[in-house]
């Protein structure tokens, strides 16, 4: 078991020499390639990761993929204004490259047109209508925002999902995000979709060409249901992120100096936010793989050719994650196993074996009692949380019942049926012995002497 798992570790050490696990090949898309200046600090961040950036504007043609082979892993689409997709690509071409295991990053901005709409809908995310923006005239930002307050100031700590830290950590951000740009929504109906970033309380979307005359309706959206950033992790585990600026991709946001009203300047924590949100974007960490399972009768080590019904067995799986160009040990404490035959029959939480220094994965392990149930079953880690790759592990394992010889002599349930056997038979022996031998012949005598 050990070989196994190093085995296995070091082939993982091997696919891994990227910094990310899908591929280094990433294809930005902008509106017009005079906007390449606005984002040197976020290409910067890129090259170091090792990426291989191809820049391309809406008017030059390209592939995703050919011959059901991908061109690029990655996809960044910069171009909120596209009229158009690129000669060779499409909506139904996008959403095939997710299909096929590529990722997705799509910033919107006010101007954003039909073209990154439909697509956007593929995933069941929707943007405000065109020429909406988002203001706050409690949150804005002095510098930035001073005219419309239309660049917001959000504190991470207060409007950053919880759930989401294996994709943002709040603990890792120098301060907090400027954002600019269009309001979204997601479906509360999909589960793949999460929220990571939404709007203060205040904040709400409004059309941008006519900030300066009075409002005569209500807005579309406003408080928690503006999105600002959400994400979508599909069943193949490639991931899409939404964004609703672009602005706040730029090294003018990137270098801000957020000031709101009445506080004082602090500094921007964006150009982290986007990092961290690119590294799980293009699978870089919260990347969950199954180094080994086995499973095996108490006291055995290795697996059998099938159970027995009432068998006591241990099941244990390792988990490694993926983070920091490395695999390191999982650690969770709601890894659950699963006893399934068409139902759950048993659902148990594995217990964690603790980490050394030479621990390579997390070990889950748990020793149970198979149920009184003979058929084919399946052993199944079905471990889905935000952020993280989904783990589906199952094993098929046939239960057998006992054979005749195998049963027990005696039930003690069945006491009463023995009883009750064992008194009719103490009877008869009485009744014989009393009709045979019990003076009738006597009887018999007397009564003809009369």
């Amino acid at each position: 078991m050990r070989a196994f798992i190093l085995l296995s570790t070091m082939a993982m050490a091997m696919v891994a020499s990227a910094t990310s696990l899908t591929g280094p090949r990433a294809l930005v898309i902008l509106d017009n390639l005079d906007d390449t200046d606005a984002y040197m600090n976020l290409w910067t961040d890129l090259q170091e990761r090792q990426y291989n950036i191809t820049l391309r504007d809406t008017s030059s043609p390209m592939e995703l993929s050919k011959y059901d082979q991908r061109h690029y892993d990655h996809l960044l689409i910069l171009s909120p204004k596209m009229k158009d997709y690129p000669k060779g690509m499409s909506a139904k071409s996008i959403v095939a490259f997710v299909a096929d295991g590529g990722n997705v990053l799509v910033a919107g901005s006010p101007e954003m047109g039909s073209t990154l709409r439909e697509l956007s809908r593929e995933f069941d995310v929707e943007y405000d209508n065109r020429y909406t923006t988002v203001l706050d005239h409690f949150n804005y930002d002095q510098n930035l925002g001073n005219k419309h307050h239309d660049a917001i100031v959000v504190n991470p700590a207060t409007y950053m999902s919880k759930a989401g830290e294996a994709i943002v950590p709040q603990d890792q951000l120098p301060g907090p995000i400027l954002f600019r740009g269009i309001a979204h929504s997601v479906n509360p109906a999909n589960s793949l979709l999460n929220s990571v970033l939404w709007a203060p309380s205040e904040a709400y979307s409004w059309e941008n060409v006519n900030l300066d005359d009075p409002a005569d309706q209500d807005p579309s959206l406003s408080g928690k249901d503006i999105s600002l950033v959400s994400v979508m992790q599909a069943r193949n585990n490639a991931r899409v992120a939404f964004l609703g600026s672009t602005e706040m991709l730029t090294d003018a946001f990137f270098e801000a100096s957020p000031k709101k009203h009445g506080d004082k300047e602090t500094i921007s924590g964006n150009r982290k936010f986007i990092e961290e949100l690119t590294k799980w974007t293009f699978q870089e960490k919260s990347v969950l793989d199954v180094v080994a399972v086995q499973h095996h009768k108490v006291g055995e080590e290795e697996a059998p050719a099938h159970y027995r019904i009432k068998d006591n067995m241990t099941y244990t799986i390792s988990i490694a994650e993926y983070h920091d160009g490395e695999w390191h040990p999982f650690s969770a404490d709601d890894v659950q196993l699963e006893l399934i035959m068409l139902d759950p029959y048993i659902r148990k939480t594995l217990d964690q074996v603790p980490l050394d220094d030479q621990s390579t994965v997390g070990t889950f392990t748990t020793t149970l009692q198979l149920p009184d149930q003979y058929g084919v079953f399946k052993f199944t880690v079905n471990y889905k949380r935000a952020g993280l790759t989904y783990v589906e592990s199952v094993t098929t394992v046939g239960i057998h019942p006992f054979r005749h010889d195998q049963y027990p002599r005696f039930i003690s349930q069945a006491k009463p049926y023995y009883t009750s056997a064992a008194s009719m038979g103490v009877g008869l022996l009485v009744f014989s012995f009393v009709y045979l031998w019990g003076g009738l012949e006597t009887s018999v005598k007397t009564t003809k002497k009369a």
